[in-house]
């Protein structure tokens, strides 16, 4: 004999807020947008007409963390748009990518701190596209071990 046992209400939850969370990613799909990040939106470009936004504006690491940046480049209608080149330049360290120009509509990279003092001190990051310059703002700290 089988006998069914009532799920508990946390287990309900967490099984209705993961079919609402499948639902909206397939409902996004369909619509054919891709993945935006969220932010102010920066544009339009000249002349492209591109808008940008820049993921994270503000970052605190640690000397030794070599934190990611996401710039997502869209049209006026938030679609995302490919090949359009993104130019980065450090105030300090380097910013790799593994491309200079949007694939899905964005570019990721990685920002490595130039090896320095265990001073506090503020780099910033300028990422372009066409005439419009978005400044990332990282405050490097460092690392404590052992306290």
């Amino acid at each position: 004999m089988i006998s069914a046992k009532p799920l508990p209400l946390f287990v309900a939850g967490i099984l209705v807020g993961l079919g609402w969370l499948a639902g909206s990613i397939a409902f996004s799909a369909s619509q054919g947008r891709g993945s935006q990040i969220a932010g102010h939106r920066y544009g339009p470009t000249t002349p492209g007409g591109y808008y940008v936004r820049v993921d994270p504006r503000a970052v605190t690491m640690a000397h030794t963390q070599r934190p990611q940046l996401t710039v997502a480049v869209e049209n006026a209608a938030g679609q995302p748009l490919e090949d359009v080149l993104v130019t980065f330049t450090p105030s300090e360290g380097t910013f790799t990518t593994s491309s200079s120009r949007t694939r899905g509509g964005t570019v990721v990279g990685t920002f490595i701190a130039a090896p320095g003092s265990d001073s506090p001190r503020t780099a910033f990051l300028v990422a372009a596209v066409e005439d419009v310059e978005v400044t990332v703002f990282i405050d490097i700290v460092p690392a404590v071990f052992g306290r």
